[in-house]
């Protein structure tokens, strides 16, 4: 799964030149092909590319042979965007693939240059080294905001037991310096949302504090994640009296709590440490508890409740079309369940319990 942006071999050039086509339901089998080291990637399909919860069309982008045959793949998931409130159609790029034969000859470039036409904001999240590379040089620009964040519960060796001590350190100091949690907050878990009506108005209120942020209504928080075919996500919910307050998504698989999504107010750190400190009460069977986030005030509350903010940053990189840098842009709000990286770990968790085979992952470009 790699790109490649040197000129194409001339014996490649001709009537059996590989060239983008639009999509149509017939290659969905030859797309498939691609990806039959992923035993998940049928199941995922029709929720992930063909249930859409805003309605918008599947416009991937499908590279053919001269025998019409799919031989390169870039997935999209598209989203809507609320930047300051104004709504963005936007992509995710998801899924990318290049047939191994056809590889070093420019069309991972090609297939890319033909994604940048389907939407005017593009994003990719939890890339590799190479494909970071290769986006940079089609005028992708990173967002560097985004960091993980960890809590470890069961320690074996030196370096647990120092990682441990770093918690202590941050809950007691931190802890101190931002005080308690919200008060007057009731805080439950649940398996399943609260009614459309209820997170519809939560969203309502909150979306115009955010600069730039997917939007998390309830039809996309329904199919994000209760929608999943393999996985199953809790939500911790806050109330104030019959008003939801907050949601809290979290998926707890072989061990580890993933703090994956978040719904509420864009400023409030005394309701975010609440939510934060609820779920590691609820799941304290958890070896350990991680999350990623760009949010400043949701990591000063992973830092207050004992995280620690780990080295690796996942890679964000964001193409809008016309712009080689963004001049004054809106900060991001991002989670880990935005990436198509969450739900693949998901399927792939739910594969490992279920002893099926195949550990293999995709580039997400």
């Amino acid at each position: 799964m790699t790109t490649d942006a040197t000129v194409p071999d001339p014996a490649f050039v001709g009537s059996s030149s590989p060239r983008c086509v639009p999509w149509d339901t017939k290659y969905r089998d030859g797309v498939l092909e691609l990806f039959k080291d992923v035993p998940y990637k049928k199941q995922l399909w029709n929720w992930q590319f063909e249930s859409n919860p805003f309605g918008f069309p599947f416009r991937p982008v499908v590279l053919v042979d001269g025998a019409d045959k799919v031989v390169g793949f870039n997935g999209v998931m598209a989203v809507c965007i609320s930047d300051k409130g104004k709504d963005i159609p936007a992509l995710w790029s998801c899924d990318f693939y290049l047939a191994e034969q056809w590889r070093g000859q420019g069309l991972g470039s090609e297939i890319k240059h033909e994604l940048h036409q389907k939407a005017p904001l593009i994003m990719a999240f939890g890339i590799s080294d190479r494909a970071s590379d290769v986006l940079r040089h089609l005028g992708w620009v990173p967002d560097d905001s985004v960091r993980t964040y960890r809590m470890l519960r069961r320690r074996s060796g030196i370096r647990s037991w120092l990682l441990t001590g770093l918690q202590w350190l941050n809950r007691f100091g931190r802890g101190f310096f931002y005080g308690p949690g919200s008060s007057g907050v009731k805080i439950e878990a649940r398996s399943a949302l609260p009614g459309r009506t209820l997170v519809d108005e939560l969203w309502n209120r909150c979306y115009t504090e955010y600069g730039r942020v997917v939007q998390r209504d309830f039809a996309y928080l329904d199919w994000r994640f209760q929608q999943h075919p393999l996985s199953r996500y809790a939500f911790v919910l806050a109330w104030r009296g019959e008003v939801l307050a907050a949601i809290l998504v979290v998926r707890f698989s072989r061990g580890t709590l993933r703090i994956v999504d978040y719904c509420g107010p864009a400023r409030d750190l005394p309701l975010k440490r609440a939510v934060v400190r609820a779920a590691l009460r609820c799941w304290p069977h958890a070896n350990q508890v991680v999350s990623a986030t760009s949010d400043s005030e949701l990591a000063s509350a992973f830092l207050a409740e004992g995280f620690v903010q780990l080295r690796d940053r996942p890679r964000f990189y964001i193409y809008e079309a016309g712009k080689s840098s963004p001049d004054q842009p809106s900060p991001w709000f991002i989670m880990a369940g935005d990436s198509d990286g969450e739900f693949l770990q998901a399927a792939g968790d739910f594969c490992t319990a279920e002893n099926l085979p195949g550990a293999a992952t995709l580039e997400r470009t």
